[in-house]
C-alpha cells in the first residue's frame, strides 16, 4: 500500500473562511487559486496537521502563530488523514483558539524531515540559499547539518567533537580540571620557591649580623665565656640576671632619700620654746571661751531650754558652733510662729463661715416647709381623678349621669358635659403644679445637704478652747524666744569665733608635740641606716641630712653599676633570642623548601604526562579530520554535485554556469559546506546569487531542494511545493513538468503542487494526467462563494482506456 496523505479538512484557518475538505489520495495533486484564495493557507494547514506548527510561516514572521485563526472567527481546526504507515496514527485533529491543541501525526524526527526535505513553501524558495547557507563561520547551518547526516559522519564527528578541546589547551579549562590545576599551581609554586630562597638568604644574613654582635658583647662583658651554641648561651645569660638585686638597691635608695627629706624637714622646725608658746596660747583661748560660756553662753542655754519643749534635736549653743545653733533655732521658731498664726486665722474664718451657713440653712428649712404645705394641698389624688373623669366624657349624652343615672340639670343649670370638662381641666392643672413643687423640693433638699457637708468640713479648721489656749501659749513662747535670740546674735558670733580660736590653738599644740615625737623616731632610724651603710654617724661637724645624702649617692653609684651590667646582659639576651628565632626560621624555611621541591617534582611529572596525552590526542584529531575531508571530497564529487548538476542541467540546458557544493580543503577546522558555481568545463565561478539570472537562480534553488530530498533515504515519500515556477520560462516549465512526472511515476513520490496561473495549472493537469491503469490525478481549484466562504472544486481524474486508439 502506498504511503499517502489521503484527505485534509480545514475550517476558518488563515485566509480560508468556513469549512472545506480536500481529497489527497493521489500520486499527484495540483492546487490552483487566485491571490488570497487560500493556496498557501491550505499547504500551511497541511504542515500544521503533520508537525504541530507552521514553521514555513515562522521564517517570515515570528508572530505568525498569533494569526492562524480567520479574522472573522473565534477558533479554527485542521483534520488530516494518512494511510500506509505502520508506526503512525491514521488521522488527527488540531484545534486552534488561544493556543494550538492536539497531537500532530508525525514524531519529532519525522517533523524535522518533513520541514527540511519534503515541504518547500513559497517564501522559502526565494530564500533557500540564505536558509541553507548561513553567513559567518558557524558550522551549524542547515546545509552543513544535512551533509553530515547524508555522509554518515555522526561517529566521526562525535570523535572530532570529543577531541576538539585538545586542539587548544585553553579549551580544556572546564574539562581537564586536574591538568589546569597543575598548570595554574606550578607558576605559583615557582614563585613560592623564589620567595623562600629570598627569605632564607635574608634570614641567614640577619643571623650572621646577630652572631657578630653577640660575640662582641660576650668578649666585652663575659670574656671567660666560650660562645658556640646560641640556645645554651641564652640559658646561661638568663641565669646571670641581677634584676632582683637592682630592684632591692633602688628600693633602698628611695627609702634613704625619703628619710633624708623627712630629717631635713624635722630639723627645720622650731625647738621646745615653740611648743611652750603654743601651750600658753591654747590656755588663753580656752580661758576666754570659758568666760563666754559663763555669761552669754548661759543666756543662750536658757533660751534653748525653753525651746526644747517645742522642738526636738536642737543643736547645743555651748558645744562648738553657737552662731550655727542660733540660726537653726531662729529658723524653726519663725516657722512655728507662722504656723500658729495661720491656724488661728483659719479658725476665725471657719467660725464666720459656719455662722453664715447656719443662716442659709435656716432659710432653706423654712422654704422646704412651705413647699411641703403646697404639695399637701394638691396631693389628693388629683391626677388619678382627672384620668377617671376623662374616661367618662365619651359616655355622657345630655344631662343624665352615666354613673348614678340622675339628671344633672336638677342641681345645676350648667350642662353635665361642660361641668365634667371644667373639672377635668382644673384637676390637670393641679397635677402640673404638684410636679413642679416636687422638683423644687428636691433641689432645696440638695442645697441643705451641701450646706451640711460644708459645715462638717469647716469643723476640721475650728479649735476648741483648750486647743486655742495651747496655740496662744506656743505663740507667746516662740515670740519671747525670737526676741531673745535676735538680741544675742552678735554674742553668738563672738562665741563661735572663740570656739574656733580654741580649736586652732589646741590643734597647733598637738601637731608640734607629734612632730617632736616623729623627729626622735627619724633620728633613730637615720642612725641605724648610716651604721648599716658604714657611714660615720657621730661627726658633730655634719648634720644627719648631710650624712643621709652621702648614703643616697653611694647607693646611686651602686645602682648605676648594676644597671649598666644588667642593660648589657638584657641586650645580649635580646640578641641571642633573635638569633635563636632566626635559626629556627632558617630550619623551617629549609624544611618548606624540601616539601616544595618534592611537590614541584610530582606536579611537573603530572604536567609532562598530560602534555604527552594531549599531543597523542592532537595526532588522533588530525587523523580524524583528514579522514573526514577525504570522505567529504569523495562523496561530494561522486554523489551530491552529480545529482544537483543533473537536475539543474535538465531544467536549464542553456545555462553556462552550474551550481555546486564547494568541497572543503582544510582539515583542522570544523567542516563547513558552502555553495558555488562551475563553468561547464569545470572552472570555478562565483556564488550562485551573483552568477545566475533570476529565473535560473530560482531553478537552482528548486533543484537544490530536490537534490537534497533525493539524496536521503525517503522516510516520507512526499513533495509539497508552493508555486515553484517563479520567473521560469516555457522551456523551464516543460522540463519541470517532466521532472515531476518522473518523480511521481518512477520515484514513487506523492506530489502536491500549488500554482497561481490558470494556464500553467491547465498545462500541468494535461502533462501529469493519468498514464496507466491505477494512475490518478486530483485537481483542486479554490475560490470564494457569494457569502465570502472558501469553496474547493475538486476533480479526481482516473486513468481510462482510450477506445479510439485501441480500435
Amino acid at each position: 500500500m502506498s504511503r499517502r496523505i489521503t484527505s485534509l479538512s480545514v475550517r476558518d484557518f488563515r485566509s480560508i473562511r468556513g469549512s472545506i475538505t480536500i481529497p489527497l489520495d493521489s500520486p499527484v495533486v495540483l492546487v490552483h487559486g487566485r491571490n488570497g484564495a487560500g493556496k498557501t493557507s491550505l499547504l500551511s494547514a497541511l504542515e500544521l496537521g503533520l508537525t504541530g506548527s507552521a514553521s514555513s510561516l515562522d521564517l517570515v514572521d515570528a508572530t505568525s502563530s498569533e494569526h492562524l485563526i480567520h479574522k472573522e472567527a473565534d477558533n479554527a481546526s485542521v483534520s488530516l488523514c494518512v494511510s500506509g504507515f505502520d508506526n503512525l496514527q491514521n488521522s488527527t485533529e488540531i484545534r486552534i483558539d488561544s493556543g494550538v491543541h492536539g497531537n500532530p501525526l508525525l514524531g519529532k524526527e519525522l517533523r524535522n524531515h518533513y520541514v527540511e526535505r519534503c515541504y518547500l513553501g513559497q517564501s522559502s524558495l526565494s530564500r533557500l540559499f540564505d536558509i541553507y547557507q548561513q553567513k559567518g563561520k558557524s558550522a551549524s547551518s542547515p546545509l552543513t547539518s544535512f551533509i553530515k547526516e547524508l555522509l554518515g559522519l555522526d561517529a566521526l564527528e562525535a570523535l572530532i567533537d570529543g577531541l576538539h578541546d585538545a586542539g587548544d589547551v585553553r579549551r580544556l579549562r572546564g574539562r581537564a580540571v586536574r591538568y589546569w590545576e597543575v598548570r595554574d599551581v606550578l607558576p605559583s609554586l615557582q614563585a613560592e620557591a623564589i620567595r623562600l630562597e629570598n627569605d632564607l638568604a635574608a634570614a641567614k644574613s640577619n643571623a650572621k649580623e646577630l652572631s657578630d654582635e653577640i660575640q662582641l658583647l660576650v668578649a666585652l662583658h663575659w670574656p671567660e665565656m666560650d660562645f658556640q651554641d646560641a640556645e645554651a648561651t641564652l640559658v646561661h645569660i638568663r641565669s646571670q640576671s641581677r634584676e632582683e638585686e637592682l630592684q632591692a638597691i633602688a628600693s633602698r635608695r628611695r627609702e634613704v632619700s625619703s628619710l633624708a627629706i623627712q630629717i631635713g624637714s624635722a630639723e627645720s622646725t622650731s625647738d621646745a620654746s615653740t611648743i611652750d608658746d603654743a601651750a600658753a596660747a591654747a590656755a588663753l583661748s580656752e580661758k576666754a571661751l570659758d568666760q563666754w560660756r559663763a555669761t552669754t553662753g548661759q543666756q543662750l542655754d536658757d533660751v534653748f531650754v525653753r525651746l526644747d519643749s517645742l522642738f526636738k534635736d536642737l543643736p547645743s549653743p555651748t558645744s562648738s558652733r553657737p552662731d550655727y545653733a542660733l540660726t537653726v533655732a531662729l529658723k524653726l521658731a519663725n516657722s512655728e510662729l507662722e504656723r500658729c498664726r495661720s491656724v488661728l486665722q483659719n479658725h476665725n474664718v471657719a467660725i464666720e463661715r459656719t455662722s453664715s451657713i447656719a443662716d442659709d440653712m435656716q432659710g432653706l428649712s423654712a422654704r422646704l416647709a412651705s413647699i411641703d404645705e403646697k404639695i399637701a394641698l394638691h396631693s389628693n389624688d388629683a391626677s388619678q381623678l382627672a384620668q377617671a373623669l376623662s374616661a367618662l366624657v365619651p359616655h355622657v349624652h345630655g344631662d343624665g349621669c352615666p354613673v348614678c343615672d340622675r339628671n344633672f340639670s336638677e342641681v345645676s343649670s350648667t350642662p353635665l358635659l361642660g361641668h365634667l370638662t371644667a373639672k377635668v381641666s382644673s384637676l390637670t392643672h393641679s397635677a402640673g403644679q404638684l410636679s413642679a413643687l416636687s422638683g423644687e423640693r428636691a433641689g432645696t433638699i440638695r442645697q441643705l445637704d451641701a450646706k451640711s457637708r460644708e459645715i462638717e468640713i469647716l469643723k476640721g479648721s475650728t479649735l476648741d478652747v483648750a486647743s486655742q489656749s495651747d496655740v496662744s501659749l506656743r505663740m507667746t513662747i516662740v515670740i519671747d524666744a525670737v526676741s531673745a535670740l535676735d538680741s544675742l546674735g552678735e554674742s553668738a558670733k563672738h562665741g563661735e569665733h572663740l570656739f574656733a580660736l580654741a580649736a586652732e590653738s589646741s590643734q597647733a599644740l598637738e601637731a608640734l608635740r607629734l612632730r617632736d615625737d616623729r623627729g626622735a623616731l627619724l633620728r633613730n632610724a637615720a642612725t641605724k641606716v648610716l651604721s648599716e651603710l658604714g657611714v660615720t654617724g657621730n661627726d658633730p661637724a655634719r648634720s644627719l641630712k648631710e650624712m643621709l645624702d652621702e648614703s643616697v649617692n653611694i647607693l646611686q653609684a651602686r645602682e648605676n653599676a648594676i644597671q649598666a651590667a644588667e642593660s648589657a646582659r638584657q641586650r645580649t639576651e635580646s640578641a641571642l633570642n633573635d638569633l635563636v628565632l632566626r635559626e629556627r626560621s632558617i630550619r623551617d624555611i629549609e624544611d618548606r623548601q624540601a616539601v616544595l621541591r618534592k611537590k614541584q617534582a610530582g606536579l611537573t611529572s603530572d604536567l609532562e604526562r598530560g602534555n604527552k596525552a594531549i599531543d597523542s590526542v592532537k595526532s588522533l584529531l588530525k587523523l580524524a579530520q583528514d579522514e573526514r575531508v577525504e570522505i567529504v571530497r569523495r562523496v561530494f564529487n561522486d554523489s551530491l554535485n552529480a545529482a544537483w548538476k543533473d537536475l539543474f542541467v535538465r531544467l536549464a540546458p542553456e545555462e553556462p554556469f552550474v551550481p555546486a557544493f564547494s568541497v572543503p580543503k582544510q582539515s583542522r577546522s570544523d567542516f563547513q559546506a558552502t555553495l558555488e558555481t562551475l563553468y561547464r568545463d569545470g572552472r570555478r565561478g562565483g556564488n550562485p546569487r551573483a552568477m545566475l539570472s533570476a529565473g535560473n537562480l530560482n531553478t537552482a534553488a528548486l533543484t537544490l531542494f530536490l537534490a537534497l530530498h533525493l539524496s536521503v533515504r525517503p522516510q516520507l515519500p512526499w513533495l509539497v511545493i508552493d508555486d515553484p515556477v517563479q520567473s521560469m520560462d516555457e522551456v523551464h516549465i516543460s522540463q519541470f513538468a517532466a521532472l515531476l512526472r518522473t518523480l511521481s511515476k518512477q520515484q514513487n513520490r506523492q506530489i502536491i503542487v500549488a500554482v497561481h496561473e490558470k494556464p500553467l495549472f491547465d498545462y500541468l493537469c494535461l502533462e501529469l494526467s493519468p498514464a496507466f491503469e491505477g494512475d490518478r490525478l486530483i485537481s483542486v481549484e479554490l475560490g470564494r462563494a457569494a457569502d465570502g466562504n472558501t469553496v474547493a472544486d475538486c476533480i479526481v481524474r482516473e486513468w481510462a482506456r482510450d477506445h479510439a486508439i485501441a480500435a
